[in-house]
């Protein structure tokens, strides 16, 4: 009855929420049934009677998880419920902040640890030499080490070896590393309100009620995009951290992550009301976690409060790659009308005009994307592809279709139809999407410039050409800029060292290409994006590199 909207079906609706209250339930996966139902409901209600009776029933599913017996709680493991468990190795921000935020809910789950040889390696390097052997064979190891580490003091077993590695003075990014390399399983349990996929509804400006129905249709993308776009808003710090919480908690609940969830920049999300109830959170990245050329926003997706979707787009000179990906509970929703919302506000936010998914998005060695149909849904959309072999196939399939208006794509066809990039092309955008300017192709030119002028001595190479296109752009002296935007100058340098005619650009264009290599380090990677796209000349320059 859940996705069905009608004045008949709202009742069975509430006298089976109703009935539900009476009822128990004794079996894992039929809990797990109702849960994601009511999810749905919470997000798409069809008025304030049955979201009442909903968030009631999701109130109660804690108390139905403790009433499970011992077998049966197992079987909710890594689901995300409330009061269930779920263990994950998340990467050091992460799990940084589930051990802050959740201090008495995370911590490691040794028994599903089996590299120990690797954590006495790694400790041994990170304790003090003199306590080097006892990582040895026949010295303590790595369980008495954290016992005796602790000092009386009450910490669990994650909070300690956070604050070892928060002490090992390694670069930000080689601690990290080092840190996931181990891929220490971490447990969590989540529970209590905004820390469960049950209880994570938040409170919205106004709920949108779905008396006339879901609008499940899929218009012209680019007349949507033509149209006047939504108003956009810089989020004030105390709702920043709030987005950038829920966005962890969506995350952690489902075991995935995401750069700018776990690298967020909180003086850098941006917020668009996209009617029909959603709310959409653009989180930008601390400015020394960004990428090296594109400017990236991450998203999170709230239907009514509740999130039902991430995602990301990465800009570069116009075109944006996109990826969304809507959580299972919510797929029979509104998800053509999301995607159009989404594209919407991150034509406001980048004014791309080219818009690129992945392969892996529409299944590419992607299970969970072949399933859910996702080259049919970006094509209702009017994403086409442009490889040769791909076309073919499509248009095998669309014969098909059209004489059987029951057949469907069998998933051999469907990988054969992610088997390239598919493209939407708005006023103004490229005549060969497939042939544009990629940051890999820049990065690899960067790659070999480094083996060929500095004998790979990466080090020489960022101080030297810094210092160097410093002189070229008029800006020897660099002391007085904040800390952020020298290290992004310093980064572009590489990419700016590629260009040889760069000293005889004129004075405008270089004082332009200074204000771009700041802006990659300054608080919004918004007017980043903006200024490189404005910058025709280095367009040029670089894609003059890339095609020789």
């Amino acid at each position: 009855m859940a996705p069905r909207y009608s004045p008949e079906s709202r009742k069975e609706k509430r006298a089976l929420l109703e009935a539900l209250e009476r009822t128990s339930v004794g079996h894992a996966a039929t809990l797990r049934r109702l849960h994601e139902t009511l999810c749905f409901l919470q997000a798409h209600p069809d008025d304030a009677e049955v979201l009442a009776l909903v968030d009631r029933a999701l109130e109660a599913i804690p108390a139905r998880v403790t009433r499970l017996g011992p077998g049966a709680r197992r079987r909710l493991h890594d689901s995300g419920i409330a009061s269930t468990t779920l263990d994950y190795p998340f990467g050091l921000p992460m799990a940084r902040w589930l051990a802050s935020r959740f201090p008495a809910d995370a911590d490691v789950a040794w028994r599903r640890f089996h590299d120990e040889d690797r954590l006495d390696e790694t400790l041994s390097l990170l304790a003090t030499t003199a306590e080097g052997d006892a990582f040895s064979e026949g010295g303590m190891g790595w369980r008495e080490w954290l016992r005796v580490a602790k000092g009386g003091r009450r910490l669990t077993d994650l909070q300690l070896l956070l604050e070892v590695f928060g002490r090992t003075g390694l670069p930000t990014e080689a601690r990290d590393w080092l840190f996931e390399s181990l891929g220490l399983p971490i447990q969590w349990r989540p529970r209590g309100p905004g820390a469960s996929r049950t209880l994570a509804r938040g409170a919205p400006p106004r709920v949108f009620f779905h008396e006339a129905g879901l609008d499940r249709s899929a218009g012209d993308l680019v007349d949507a995009l033509s149209r006047p776009l939504p108003a956009l808003a810089r989020a004030p710090r105390e709702l920043a951290e709030s987005l950038i919480d829920s966005a962890r908690v969506a995350m952690a609940t489902r075991q995935r992550e995401l750069h700018a969830f776990s690298y967020p920049n909180p003086d850098d999300v941006l917020v668009v009301r996209g009617g029909r109830g959603l709310v959409l959170a653009f989180i930008g990245i601390a400015p020394d976690f960004r990428l090296p050329l594109e400017a990236y926003y991450g998203f999170l997706a709230l239907k009514n409060g509740v999130p039902v979707s991430y995602g990301g787009g990465w800009e570069l000179f116009g075109t944006l790659d996109f990826a969304v990906n809507i959580f299972a509970s919510f797929r029979q929703g509104e998800s053509a009308y999301l995607a159009t919302q989404l594209l919407r506000a991150y034509r406001r936010i980048f004014g791309m005009r080219t818009v690129v998914v992945d392969r892996y998005q529409l299944g590419h060695e992607s299970t969970e994307a072949l399933r859910s149909g996702s080259f049919y849904f970006y094509h209702r959309l009017g994403f086409r592809p442009r490889n040769p072999d791909v076309l073919r196939v499509l248009e095998t399939e669309r014969t098909k279709i059209a004489a059987d208006a029951s057949y469907r794509s069998p998933v051999r066809v469907l990988e054969q139809l992610a088997g390239d990039e598919v493209f939407l092309s708005l006023p103004g955008g490229l005549p060969a999407p497939e042939k544009r300017l990629r940051a890999t192709d820049v990065a690899a030119l960067v790659a070999r410039f480094v083996a060929r002028e500095y004998g790979g001595d990466r080090v020489a190479a960022v101080r030297e050409t810094a210092a160097r296109v410093g002189l070229v752009l008029g800006v020897p002296r660099r002391a007085s800029w904040p800390l952020s935007e020298r290290r992004a100058f310093e980064g572009m340098s590489l990419v700016a060292a590629l260009i040889e005619d760069l000293a005889r650009w004129p004075v405008a264009a270089r004082r332009a290409l200074v204000a771009v290599m700041r802006a990659k380090g300054a608080s919004s990677e918004m007017r980043y994006a903006h200024q490189l796209d404005g910058h025709r000349r280095l367009r040029r320059s670089l894609e003059a590199l890339t095609s020789a």
